[in-house]
């Protein structure tokens, strides 16, 4: 009876089919996709390769970039793989950035296409490219051993920490798409030279680009999103000269909507706590209540002006709405009909608690700054 259901065992192997899988040296991995706005409706998808070596060489040529046109990102990337001789392998895809021209349509077929692509991490991050996603993949920064590793450096958090980038991940752009009550963002990239920067958001209505935020909007957005540390707040004087910098090194904020008044009101509370990293004048210690209340008045202000903003663009990409919704359940299609009225005449106001630990200042034995 063994020999028998051995010989069945050792008979089907015969009609087991290979499973395809291709040695590395035959493989190309997609470390970064563009896609931008082409000529007669067309997308032009580039694909930056890293090129797999046994041995690193000073001076090799470890990645390129491929650019191909086609009605669809599916035809595109078949183009492509017929102009290669190796296999593309599109799961250590980590970057995938829209072109600025391509942004002002509507991008919801581009992003379903990388939801349904099986070979392509939902973990990727996603941003804006200026002028085009082909300048950002061809951009060379100083230092830089690996493909696109400057963009994963700093959209991971695990290289530079700034309150200037936002990360956002393909899976949160895939649920934002038909989420009610909350508008995407993308951080936007913009090519200088060889090299980039990261320092603006655009936000996003049923994925279509309506509003960008500089620097300075961008870095009180993640302070009240992300409670992004490590934040400089410029201080003035009444003539708007620089009077010190607060360097912030604990950042908690949280809202609240009050609704049962007309009309409604979104309190926010924002609770920092820092020291005085540079200043322009000689500081006193004793007026260091004074010196709060001027970094909280410079909160308040950037914060309401920033949430009035959104509130005219018609933009919500803090997640009012979904809050509403989460806290008045049943009939949710109707209440988010309702939050977008009540959320038009709504009235916001900002409390800033500041905690400054020191100014900073040295003093002699009597009492006088140094």
């Amino acid at each position: 009876m063994k020999r028998v259901l051995l010989l069945l065992v050792l008979c089907s192997i015969f009609f087991l089919s290979s499973c395809g899988y291709k040695d590395i040296d035959r493989r190309y991995f997609v470390v970064s996709i563009g896609v931008d706005k082409g000529r007669d409706d067309l997308y032009d998808i580039s694909l930056k390769l890293a090129v797999p070596s046994g041995e690193v060489k000073t001076g090799s040529d470890e990645s390129k970039i491929i650019t191909e046109s086609a009605e669809t990102i599916s035809e595109a990337v078949r183009i492509i793989k017929s102009k290669t001789d190796k296999e593309l392998d599109f799961g250590h895809s980590k970057m995938i950035i829209f072109g600025e021209q391509l942004i002002k349509e509507d991008i919801d077929n581009i992003v379903d296409w990388f939801s349904r692509r099986r070979d392509i991490q939902e973990i990727a991050w996603t941003a804006i490219g200026r002028p085009n996603a082909l300048k950002i993949l061809e951009a060379e920064p100083v230092g830089e051993r690996l493909p696109s590793n400057s963009l994963f450096l700093s959209f991971g958090n695990v290289g530079t920490e700034t309150p200037y980038i936002s990360s956002v991940y393909l899976f949160e752009l895939i649920k934002l798409r038909a989420e009610r009550g909350i508008d995407p963002i993308l951080p936007i990239i913009e090519a200088e030279e060889k090299d980039y920067s990261i320092n603006e958001v655009g936000v996003f209505s049923n994925l279509r680009h309506v509003l960008t935020i500089n620097d300075e909007q961008t870095k009180y957005f993640n302070i009240i999103t992300n409670d992004a540390t490590k934040t400089e707040i410029k201080a003035e004087k009444e003539n708007e000269t620089p009077y010190f910098i607060f360097s912030t090194d604990r950042v908690q904020s949280s809202y609240r909507i009050d609704t049962e008044n007309t009309p409604a009101k979104i309190v926010f509370n924002i609770k920092i706590s820092g020291v005085v990293e540079e200043a322009f004048d000689v500081l006193d210690d004793e007026k260091k209540t004074e010196y709060e209340k001027i970094i909280e008045d410079e909160v308040k202000d950037h914060t309401e002006r920033l949430l009035r903003l959104f509130q005219k663009e018609k933009v919500d990409p803090i997640g009012f709405g979904l809050r509403y919704r989460a806290s008045h359940i049943g009939k949710e299609k109707t209440k988010i009909g309702e939050w977008d009225s009540i959320y038009q005449s709504a009235n916001f106001k900002v409390n800033a608690n500041i905690q400054m630990k020191n100014v900073g200042t040295i003093q002699d034995q009597d009492g006088y700054p140094e």
